[in-house]
């Protein structure tokens, strides 16, 4: 367990780290430059633009509760390096600076993270059948949950299930491990106009299981495709705009592929309870 803890915190520094330098990794730079563009929803517009998708897709209160959490981290951190109309660029976010002003107003409350940001917008429209849960890594996103009092405890235990560590096998296959995450993810029934995308790590040092190391919520609108999420706990809110869902997933793919180490597979995309398959799996991979 002890092992499993410390992969699980290397990997948050890692997200923290990244996020910091932008996305350094030459694809996807790449296809960040050529194929989206970003807001960090820091002004009434973008929110209005991002609200307006909202409402079509996610529960009334689930919307606010999204944005009231924008405003809130957006005003904490002074906007500090933020951006309100959508931009052509790869965000680069002064750290530092961020977490010196969040932890002089905010004292010992994390903040949200991916998981939490996507359980906001989706728990209205998530019907989950009560299953096993094993939340061994997500002792920061309960600590989190409990100061703020973000969920309610029925609400607690759905988000724990939904991102419960799953058991699977010793080996690289990424199709074996999905087949482990589409079993775990049979006890619930995903909204269809608000998907969850999600990366999944595996994890071997306490035995080999997979957890959901990113996620995030692809909606659809007549301009294309909006990906909303929250990079870490320290890092902010991003909306992000795709021509197709493709770029969505390789844009995921190619940030997160780094996340493992030569022993254990390569990351994955899963849409609501369903693996993605990207031709970058085989590039990548094999």
């Amino acid at each position: 367990m002890k092992r499993g803890i410390i992969f699980f915190l290397t990997v948050l520094i890692l997200c923290v780290s990244c996020q910091k330098n932008g996305h350094t990794d030459k694809d996807a730079a790449s296809t960040h430059k050529s194929k989206i563009t970003v807001s960090n929803m820091s002004d009434e517009g973008s929110i209005e633009k991002v609200r307006a998708v909202l409402k079509k897709s996610v529960a009334g209160k689930d919307a606010d509760d999204f944005i009231k959490a924008v405003k809130d981290y957006n005003n904490t951190i002074e906007k500090t390096g933020l951006t309100g109309a959508f931009e052509e660029r790869v965000p680069v976010y002064d750290s530092d600076k961020i977490h010196e002003l969040w932890s002089a107003k905010k004292g010992d409350f994390l903040g949200t993270n991916c998981r939490i940001t996507a359980f906001t917008l989706l728990k209205d429209t998530l019907k989950i059948k009560q299953g096993p849960v094993d939340d061994a890594l997500l002792f920061l996103d309960k600590d989190a949950i409990d100061t703020e009092r973000i969920f309610n405890e029925g609400d607690k235990r759905r988000f724990m299930q939904l991102f419960s560590r799953v058991q699977t096998e010793n080996t690289k296959d990424i199709h074996i491990h999905a087949e482990k995450m589409k079993e775990h993810f049979s006890n619930i029934g995903f909204s269809q106009k608000a998907k969850m995308l999600s990366v999944v790590l595996h994890d071997n040092f306490d035995g080999d299981y997979l957890f959901i190391g990113h996620t995030g919520v692809l909606l659809e609108d007549a301009e294309g495709f909006l990906f909303l999420e929250k990079l870490s706990f320290a890092e902010p809110f991003q909306a992000v705009r795709f021509r197709t869902k493709q770029d969505c997933y390789e844009y995921l793919f190619l940030t997160y592929k780094h996340y493992r180490d030569e022993t254990t597979a390569y990351p994955f995309i899963m849409e609501n309870g369903e693996l993605i398959e990207l031709e970058l799996y085989n590039a990548e991979l094999y």
